[in-house]
């Protein structure tokens, strides 16, 4: 019996975290267009710096939820894991991103917050993602 291809893919670990990088770096890009698009209204409206950390937050939530979606609809099963390790990869690229620009490393309740926040939006993401399959092989 052949295994399908989204099934074959669960199997190889290396075929598995390529998909999940790339999900990850789409989600980036859909991540920046939010905030580019947050930035303008913040930029013409009349927020407070808590609300743009608010808005920030949003969408970093969204990107997860995102990237843990992309992974469930891919994987023909376990997408509450392959979103929870979206939603690590994409929070950690984002903490070491933030620490080379800041200039600081910053590993306190902010960035365990923001972990479980991936882990926990990727996992909907990953649960939403294989309950919205068209169709299955099996």
């Amino acid at each position: 019996m052949l295994k399908s291809s989204q099934n074959a893919a669960t199997s190889n670990p290396v075929s598995a975290l390529l998909f999940m990088l790339k999900t990850v770096f789409i989600s980036y890009i859909i991540s920046l267009l939010l905030l580019f698009v947050g930035a303008l209204i913040a930029t013409y409206g009349a927020f407070s710096d808590t609300a743009v950390r608010i808005l920030a937050n949003i969408v970093t939530a969204l990107g997860t939820l995102i990237a843990g979606f992309m992974a469930g609809r891919h994987f023909f099963s376990k997408g509450i894991f392959f979103g929870a390790g979206c939603g690590i990869i994409y929070t950690i690229l984002l903490c070491i991103i933030g620490n080379i620009f800041s200039g600081n490393i910053n590993l306190g309740a902010s960035f365990l917050t923001a972990l479980l926040i991936g882990i926990l939006c990727g996992a909907v993401g990953g649960i939403a993602g294989i309950n919205t399959k068209r169709t299955r092989r099996r």
